[in-house]
């Protein structure tokens, strides 16, 4: 606690020693990153499975230049942008570190992509995420049998 959160910036492959280290089993790992990606992969080889790229794919920052969260922004058929793979430092959960994440990740949809809504997935069992998201106006629409929620937000 005590951080001052400033800054976004392209995220390198490198970054994913660490944002990995915040992920502590399968299970998790599947929440965070879908099913498809191997918990027991390498940082490089999870680069590519997510199609990291410079453009695509973002850290947080403290002031001290610490990762504090990582997320990707998609953009989808319909011109939105769906914000992916998101996810906090787990020291640092429940400081609003999420909320901070979230809203850099938007603005930089909005201004690189001209995103006039945004959407993102979410499991059920993850409550305080969808809390979360709801807390920024993202809005339910749709649950499948897994139970993984979609959200959407329109653009501010």
């Amino acid at each position: 606690m005590g951080f001052i959160f400033m800054e976004l910036r392209a995220a390198e492959a490198s970054d994913l020693v660490t944002i990995l280290n915040w992920v502590a089993n399968e299970r998790e790992c599947q929440m965070w990153a879908g099913p498809a990606i191997c918990y027991t992969a390498t940082p490089e080889l999870i680069w590519s499975d997510i199609h990291a790229s410079q453009e695509s794919s973002f850290v947080l920052l403290n002031t001290h230049t610490a990762l504090a969260g990582f997320g990707q922004l998609r953009l989808r058929a319909e011109q939105g942008v769906h914000l992916a793979r998101l996810i906090v430092d787990p020291e640092l959960r429940g400081q609003g570190i999420g909320k901070q994440l979230c809203r850099a990740l938007m603005k930089e949809g909005t201004e690189k992509h001209k995103a006039p809504h945004f959407t993102l997935n979410v499991y059920e069992s993850n409550k305080g995420a969808i809390k979360l998201y709801q807390s920024l106006g993202f809005e339910i629409k749709t649950k499948d049998k897994a139970g993984l929620i979609a959200m959407f937000k329109m653009s501010e």
